[in-house]
């Protein structure tokens, strides 16, 4: 008789009783051979780790405010997998947007140094 790897014996279990989050399939549960639900727990997205300059810059992340660019380097933002929009502005400084892509289970880092105003 052949025997199950125990991570997917345990992903079926728990899929038989109702115990996965709505969506979540065995694609889900594997990353680079090693599973990412149960053992290693199940994160729905990744972090950001920001530097800019000048350090009194107002950072939002898709609309929201974060905080100062300052107060941000001291420790990672959680946020969501998938694509979005960080907007820097400082008074003095040209306001920016960049795209960033979060990766589950990842940390990104994100530097940027405004452009003085004309």
């Amino acid at each position: 008789m052949r025997r199950l790897p125990l991570c997917l014996a345990l992903f079926l279990a728990a899929a038989s009783m109702g115990l996965l989050p709505s969506g979540a399939s065995a694609a889900d549960t594997y990353f680079m051979g090693h599973s990412v639900y149960g053992y290693s727990g199940y994160s729905p997205g990744g972090s950001l780790y920001i530097n800019a300059l000048p350090s009194d810059a107002e950072v939002r992340l898709d609309g929201v405010l974060l905080g100062q660019a300052n107060d941000l380097q001291a420790r990672p933002v959680e946020a969501h997998a998938g694509v979005h929009t960080l907007t820097f502005q400082a008074a003095g400084y040209e306001p920016t947007s960049v795209l960033v892509r979060v990766v589950r289970d990842w940390t990104t880092r994100v530097r940027l140094t405004l452009i003085p105003a004309r």
